[in-house]
């Protein structure tokens, strides 16, 4: 069974969803066969399997995302954990397999799983610019900035998208305001050399 699994879970990262859905929907592995089958954009299929373990968060949560891509209200709201756990996830997953309607869709329940989870607005953010979507990020990182005013992952995103639009100046704002919030952290420190390099850069070709 377990080198079954592992079999399936090779081929669902080479997404190959067809035949990892095989392996899964045989091994009565029924969360990861409903989510082949909602990446096969079988989203009856998806909620037959998730239906089968409604008491497994996973699951359950699939659910809850089902319901949101069809712009129904889930008749409960997924939890703080829940949120925390698979929203970045699956919006990930929707963009990466360019499922973009039923990204739209989830996106557009921003509101919604704020109630969840209030750090859903900083979720949404961090997946948007993983995948390039910069100025939607930022429109994301507003929102949950204006929750939490003192966020340094917030604000490094930010700044992050910025750079990567050419707006320097808006960039060093961003990163200057993360170093006034916190001074060791990490992922800061190392932007801001990139971009404090970049800036140096540009004005000695002037």
């Amino acid at each position: 069974m377990i080198q079954q699994i592992n079999i399936a879970k090779d081929y669902f990262y080479k997404k190959d969803y067809k035949q990892a859905f095989k392996i899964f929907s045989a091994e009565k592995d029924y969360y990861s066969a409903g989510l082949c089958a909602f990446l096969l954009k079988k989203p009856l299929s998806a909620r037959k399997y998730w239906k089968k373990i409604p008491s497994c968060l996973a699951s359950n949560w699939g659910l809850y995302v089902l319901d949101f891509i069809e712009l129904k209200t889930p008749i409960k709201k997924p939890t703080f954990f829940q949120t925390r756990a698979f929203l970045e996830i699956y919006i990930n997953l929707l963009l990466e397999n360019e499922l973009i309607e039923w990204a739209q869709n989830l996106i557009a329940s921003s509101d919604l799983l704020h109630q969840s989870n209030p750090e859903s607005y900083k979720f949404i953010a961090r997946a948007l610019y993983a995948n390039g979507y910069f100025e939607l990020a930022i429109v994301f990182c507003k929102r949950s900035l204006k929750l939490f005013y003192c966020d340094p992952e917030a604000f490094l995103i930010l700044s992050q998208c910025h750079y990567l639009l050419g707006d320097l100046g808006e960039a060093l704002d961003c990163i200057n305001r993360v170093n006034d919030i916190i001074d060791d952290y990490f992922p800061a420190i190392v932007f801001d050399k990139i971009l404090r390099d970049e800036i140096k850069k540009k004005n000695e070709t002037k």
